[in-house]
């Protein structure tokens, strides 16, 4: 299978998921006389009682003094107490990610939503259940028994296991990044180009000239196809009620030669390489949007090379070219269709037996 295929099945995957946490939650309403607790919290005593116990006997060895080896002991006393610390950040970093988690979800694989291609479904899951979207078991765990290495256990409602999430690489990661990964959002650097460059996009202009034009959706003359005689050309469409609108097409190809269009194209992609410690938003942007032009993917979890940075920008610029500026706009009115005028002949007979041809002229309309 190949890596197109892969991130597609993994998409299908998690869209399996997101359609049956909409199912489930669209049938509460109808079972509000059953428990249905979506997911069972951890047990807390089950976890901390044996280091309790451990801290207070350590606790009155050092304050005893019969302890054997005290700095060995303080510090084990400092790590049970850190450790509660280290959890509490945990789940305020897990809850910081679980209450933008939905909206996400809901609009993923869109700019601002959720790479679903780029998410393990593991990762899918988990958040849903640490969301409350879905019904599991979440455990705690000193991994190999070391109180300073302590991890999330997430189960299903099954009991099969989902993710282990350690609580130190959340932390970490928390400072500079999601738990997840979204597509960024350039709508509004896109939008702006067009608004700034009026040479370029049609305006037309508000009743105080110092305020920014209205974007038409179209293109200077400058910009738009001329025909050998350098005229724009125009292409007439059938409308209804007998009427015709003129097109004229948008040349895209003089627009991306322009240096306002490369500049900002390459201003606006760099700004992505730029923006983030990990290559993991840059990728997620080229498959679930410039792929839709391309055709291109990028595997999730690497470093991008320079050649695979400089590709992105350059594919940056054909996919807007392509998504974000039309193919023809109208040009002027609609009017009325142009009466064509046909030739009827017509055969009268003469004197003598002679036929006399008579053309007569018909409007069709």
């Amino acid at each position: 299978m190949g890596l197109k295929e892969q991130l597609i099945k993994n998409k299908e995957d998690n869209e399996e998921v997101k359609f049956y946490i909409s199912e489930y939650q669209s049938s509460l309403s109808y079972r509000l006389g059953e428990n249905d607790t979506p997911s069972q919290d951890v047990d807390w005593s089950s976890f901390f009682d044996p280091y309790i116990k451990l801290y207070s006997d350590l606790k009155l060895k050092l304050d005893n003094g019969s302890s054997e080896s005290p700095i060995r002991d303080r510090k084990m006393t400092d790590d049970i107490l850190q450790s509660v610390n280290t959890i509490q950040q945990s789940m305020e970093n897990i809850a910081s990610n679980t209450e933008v988690w939905n909206n996400m979800v809901q609009i993923s694989g869109i700019m601002g939503g959720l790479d679903m291609m780029g998410t393990p479904v593991s990762r899918f899951i988990a958040l849903s259940i640490l969301n409350d979207d879905l019904k599991g078991k979440i455990d705690l765990e000193a991994v190999d028994g070391n109180i300073n290495n302590l991890a999330w256990l997430i189960y299903d409602e099954n009991g099969i296991f989902v993710e282990r999430l350690l609580v130190n690489k959340i932390n970490t990661l928390s400072e500079t990044q999601d738990m997840f990964i979204t597509i960024p959002d350039t709508t509004k650097e896109n939008q702006e180009f067009k608004q700034t460059n009026p040479e370029i996009f049609e305006q037309k202009p508000k009743k105080n000239p110092s305020d920014p034009g209205v974007l038409t959706g179209g293109v200077t003359e400058t910009y738009r196809v001329k025909d050998e005689t350098g005229q724009v050309k125009l292409k007439a469409k059938d409308l209804s009620g007998n009427m015709v609108q003129d097109f004229y097409e948008i040349d895209k190809e003089t627009i991306g030669k322009s240096l306002a269009f490369t500049l900002t194209m390459d201003k606006i992609s760099a700004g992505l390489l730029g923006a983030y410690q990990s290559s993991d938003q840059v990728i997620a942007f080229n498959n679930n949007v410039l792929s839709e032009v391309t055709n291109f993917y990028l595997r999730p979890g690497i470093a991008l090379k320079e050649n695979q940075k400089d590709k992105f920008q350059k594919d940056y610029q054909k996919w807007y070219l392509e998504k974000e500026i039309g193919k023809e706009f109208p040009s002027g009115e609609p009017r009325l269709k142009t009466p064509e005028v046909s030739e009827e002949v017509t055969e009268e007979q003469m004197p003598g037996g002679q036929e006399e041809v008579q053309v007569e002229e018909q409007i069709q309309s």
